[in-house]
């Protein structure tokens, strides 16, 4: 697999290789953390696509009819706790009622069914009829109300009921391409702020491009102009990905969601929304709430799948994070906030081997996981990482600016023989102060070099002054 950059943040361009473990090596402010994003972004998005294209068209249909009615919500909240023993269940009104502030994904067929029933009864007035005669003997005076609010709302009921036929016409020709043409571009607008090309592609007007594929085939080239995907000139077939977990913060375990961000799919209807998690809410959830109850074949299944890298994990961290507690193997708790924060790092990665639905196409993304390691647990990260790829058939994307962390991950992987599933680049400053990879999967030399300057510039700074002292 490879995945392909162009002019996405201050990356002019990379190519880089996947197929096991990846690992990113350069300078603060070189770009590695974008090429996480921006993967993490494009595979995501399209995960369970036709799970999440039918949700998206669940709303949207659920927020049409809860607009229609809107004008009659008051009544229809009294129709809900008053209504007669002997309304029908059938009835348009409670159907209407029934589905009032409760969301079913998979209802989107009952709510289609609904929303043209309810057009038909407006457009007929019979839904006002129906409403009259739920509240007739139970509030008085309503009639004449009810009339008075159907005659001051009946024109836009009416048009909102016709833009709900030619809307539901419109999403029901919709593809699987476009649907995931939108996901990718929001996930992209969320991951980046809404603004995913760099300064200088844009200045230019020109198109920035990432693009997965493998020796077969191209799962997807997407390009870009002016921070929106450009489908005329864009291609994509599937997702490969079957799950992308993107870690750059151990502190998301302290943290509760945060508010979701929230788009208009649709043209100019800006009352349907969607959730677009970031990756880090992504993982806020996870640790606070997943927490997986499989049967005992699955649960042995998953035990043998995993049982070398957990035996890691759990000589430093043996216990387990729920609910924003961590419960140690004797069942004693503690708050995540007074966990230590390399502990946090292991749990996080713990969390997701638990509760995560791990398989061949799980890929792992890992921002420089090492920044609050002491340097005998970053030997022991680099080792769960690399039994990852061994044991557990995962691709692992690393970024890192720690020699000691490249070192330990050159040794272990030699150890565990995955060698030729392994790739290394260094991020290399261009003109413009844009970045590029370069491979250097065949000779580390220059990026220990790079490592060991800095080391070497202060060694010398501390001989000097100590000749100095003497």
């Amino acid at each position: 697999m490879e995945f392909s950059i162009r002019g996405i943040g201050i990356i002019k361009e990379a190519d880089i290789k996947m197929d096991g473990l990846t690992v990113i090596a350069g300078s603060n402010n070189s770009g590695k953390t974008t090429v996480g994003r921006a993967l993490y972004a494009v595979t995501s998005a399209v995960e369970n696509l036709a799970e999440k294209q039918q949700t998206d068209q669940a709303m949207a249909v659920f927020y049409r009819i809860r607009k229609i009615v809107e004008p009659f919500d008051g009544w229809l909240s009294r129709s809900r706790y008053l209504s007669r023993e002997e309304v029908a269940s059938e009835d348009l009104i409670s159907e209407v009622i029934g589905i009032n502030h409760i969301f079913s994904p998979e209802k989107r067929d009952y709510y289609i069914d609904l929303l043209f029933k309810l057009c038909e009864s407006m457009e007929k007035g019979s839904f006002v009829e129906l409403l009259i005669d739920n509240l007739r003997d139970v509030v008085g005076n309503s009639e004449s109300a009810i009339r008075n609010d159907w005659e001051d709302h009946k024109e836009k009921i009416l048009k909102e009921c016709l833009s709900a036929r030619e809307f539901v016409e419109s999403f029901q020709q919709q593809t699987k391409k476009e649907f995931a043409y939108k996901m990718i571009e929001e996930t992209l607008a969320v991951e980046f702020s809404n603004q995913v090309q760099s300064y200088i592609t844009v200045d230019e007007g020109g198109i920035s491009k990432l693009e997965l594929k493998n020796s077969y085939k191209e799962f997807y080239g997407i390009c870009i102009s002016e921070n929106r995907i450009l489908e005329d000139k864009s291609s994509f077939t599937e997702g490969y990905y079957d799950k992308t977990y993107f870690v750059d913060d151990p502190y998301i375990m302290e943290d509760r969601m945060t508010p979701s961000y929230l788009r208009a799919p649709y043209g100019e209807e800006k009352h349907v929304r969607v959730r677009i998690m970031s990756h880090r809410d992504k993982m806020r959830r996870m640790m606070r709430y997943s927490d997986v109850d499989r049967g005992i074949s699955e649960t042995i299944y998953r035990e043998q799948e995993i049982q070398n890298v957990m035996k890691k994990i759990d000589a430093i961290v043996p216990g387990k994070v729920f609910k924003g507690v961590y419960q140690t193997a004797t069942g004693r708790k503690l708050k995540v906030e007074n966990l230590a924060t390399g502990s946090k790092v292991f749990s996080i990665i713990k969390k997701i081997l638990t509760s995560g639905d791990l398989t061949d196409k799980t890929l792992l993304i890992l921002d420089e996981p090492e920044s609050h390691l002491h340097p005998s647990w970053i030997n022991q990260l680099a080792e769960v990482i690399v039994l990852l790829v061994k044991e557990c058939n995962m691709t692992v994307l690393l970024t890192t600016h720690s020699p000691n962390f490249l070192l330990a991950v050159d040794a272990l992987m030699r150890k565990y023989e995955i060698r030729e599933k392994c790739h290394f680049y260094q991020t290399e400053l261009e003109e413009n102060n844009q970045i590029k990879y370069v491979e250097k999967t065949d000779c580390l030399d220059n990026i220990y070099a790079d490592f060991a300057a800095s080391f070497a510039e202060m060694n010398a700074l501390r001989k000097k002054y100590m000749n100095l002292e003497e």
